[in-house]
C-alpha cells in the first residue's frame, strides 16, 4: 500500500537530504587536513607508513607480497619464508597465535616490531616504554652477527625486551635494555625490533636502518609476506563488521531509524477524541452531596433524605398511606414482597429514634444510611429511582 507523505513530511526529508549532502562534501574536502595515520602499513605514504620499504624491496628483486589473510592460511612449506609483523594492532585469536607458532616450528621466520608484537610471538617478554620521545637515538652493535653488519642504527624505542634470556641474542641495546633481539622457535626464528622506525618511510633513509631491514629479511631467495591482515585488511565481511567503529556506526543508524519510525507512526496513527467523563457520574454526585452535608453539619438531612425516599418508594408500590408507622411498613414489606430479612423492622425503628435526636453522631448516621441502602438493593428498589439516567445517551443512573 503506497504511503502518502504530507507537504511537511516531504519538506523535512528534503532538508535532511540537503544536510547529509553538505556533510559528505565537507568531509571529502577537509579529509586531507586530518592527522597522518600512525599505522605502519605498506599502503601508507605517511611518515609512519612503510610503502617506501615495500616498493624498494620490489624494485630490488625481492619476492615480496602483501599478506591480507589470516595466519591460518599460511603455506605449509615455509622454510624460506619471512613474515613481517610491523606494529600490528588487531590482536590475534587463539587459533591465529597457534598458527604463527606452527609457522615458526616448521622453519619460518617472523620479523616483528613494537610492543604489540609480543601478543603474537611465543616466549615474548617485552615491556612498553612509558616515556617514549619523538627524538631518535643511535644504537651501537652489541655483538658481531648478520644483523649487526648494518653498524649503527637509529630509532625511538616504543618497548624493550624485559630480560636478556639465555635463549635470546641481543644485537642492539639501550644500556642494559635490549632493542633488537633474536631467538629460535623450533626450526624457525623470531627477530624483534623495539620500534618500526627503521622500516618506515621516515626512518628507512637513516644510516644503518635499511641494512638492518635487509639483514632481518634474508637474501633475495626468501619469500617475504608483508602482513596487512592485522592492520585491519580483513578478508571476510563479518570481520569488518566486528570492528568497533563500524559496529557503533551501525548502532547509531539503527537507533536513528527506530526514532524516525516511532515519530512517523505517532503522527500517522488514527486520531481518537478523548472520552469525556459523564456529568451523571454516581461518584461525582455522592462526593458533591456528601461535601454539602459535611459543611452544613446536616446529619439529620443525610439520614432523613434516604429514609424518606425509602418510605416514598415502598408506600407507592404497596399502595400504603404516607403516614404509615415504621413497624406497619416493615411488616407490609416482609409479607407482601416476601422479604426474609428480619433486621428491617429494627433498622426502621433505629432510624426514627436517631432522627428524633437533636445532634445525632455522623458515624451512627452513616451506618444507618448504609444499612438502609443495603435493604433497598435487596428489594431492588433502586432500579425505580432515577429513570432519567436511562434516557441520557452514554450515561448511567447514579444508583447503578
Amino acid at each position: 500500500m503506497p504511503m502518502n507523505l504530507s507537504s511537511s513530511d516531504r519538506r523535512l526529508l528534503l532538508w535532511a537530504a540537503v544536510i547529509v549532502t553538505v556533510l559528505v562534501i565537507a568531509l571529502a574536502v577537509f579529509s586531507s587536513s586530518q592527522q597522518e595515520s600512525e599505522v605502519t602499513t605498506s599502503y601508507s605514504a605517511d611518515s609512519s607508513g612503510a610503502k617506501a620499504s615495500f616498493l624498494l624491496l620490489q624494485q630490488q628483486g625481492y619476492n615480496v607480497e602483501r599478506w591480507e589473510q589470516s595466519p591460518n592460511q599460511l603455506p605449509a612449506d615455509v622454510s624460506d619464508t619471512t613474515l613481517v609483523l610491523a606494529s600490528p594492532f588487531n590482536p590475534p585469536s587463539k587459533q591465529e597465535k597457534i598458527a604463527l607458532q606452527l609457522f615458526l616450528s616448521r622453519g619460518g621466520r617472523i620479523l616483528a616490531t613494537g610492543y604489540t608484537a609480543s601478543l603474537f610471538l611465543p616466549q615474548a617478554d617485552s615491556v612498553p616504554e612509558m616515556l617514549a620521545g619523538p627524538a631518535w637515538k643511535s644504537f651501537e652493535p652489541q655483538l658481531l652477527s648478520p644483523l649487526t653488519r648494518a653498524g649503527t642504527i637509529r630509532m625511538s624505542p616504543s618497548a624493550y625486551w624485559k630480560n636478556s634470556h639465555a635463549f635470546c641474542l641481543v644485537h642492539y641495546a639501550d644500556g642494559d635494555r635490549p632493542v633488537v633481539i633474536s631467538y629460535k622457535v623450533g626450526k624457525g626464528e623470531v627477530i624483534w625490533w623495539a620500534s618500526s622506525i627503521p622500516l618506515t618511510n621516515a626512518g628507512i633513509s637513516a644510516a644503518g636502518n635499511l641494512a638492518l631491514l635487509l639483514n632481518s629479511l634474508g637474501d633475495r631467495n626468501v619469500h617475504i609476506l608483508w602482513d596487512e591482515y592485522f592492520h585491519g585488511y580483513r578478508q571476510t565481511l563479518g570481520a569488518y563488521f566486528s570492528e568497533p567503529p563500524l559496529m557503533f556506526g551501525l548502532l547509531q543508524c539503527f537507533l536513528l531509524l527506530v526514532a524516525v519510525a516511532l515519530t512517523f507512526s505517532r503522527r500517522s496513527l488514527p486520531i481518537h477524541p478523548l472520552r469525556g467523563t459523564s456529568r451523571l457520574s454516581p461518584l461525582e454526585f455522592v462526593e458533591t452531596l456528601g461535601g454539602l452535608y459535611h459543611r452544613a453539619k446536616a446529619t439529620h438531612a443525610a439520614l432523613e433524605v434516604p429514609y424518606m425516599r425509602f418510605r416514598t418508594i415502598v408506600t407507592r408500590r404497596l399502595g400504603l398511606p404516607t403516614q404509615v408507622s415504621a413497624d406497619d411498613l416493615a411488616r407490609s414489606v416482609q409479607s407482601r414482597l416476601a422479604y426474609k430479612d428480619n433486621s428491617l423492622p429494627e433498622l426502621l425503628r433505629r432510624i426514627e429514634a436517631t432522627l428524633a435526636q437533636d445532634e445525632p453522631g455522623e458515624e451512627a448516621v452513616l451506618d444507618l444510611a448504609q444499612e438502609l441502602n443495603r435493604h433497598m438493593q435487596s428489594l431492588k428498589l433502586l432500579q425505580e429511582s432515577f429513570p432519567h439516567g436511562e434516557r441520557v445517551p452514554g450515561a448511567e443512573a447514579r444508583a447503578k
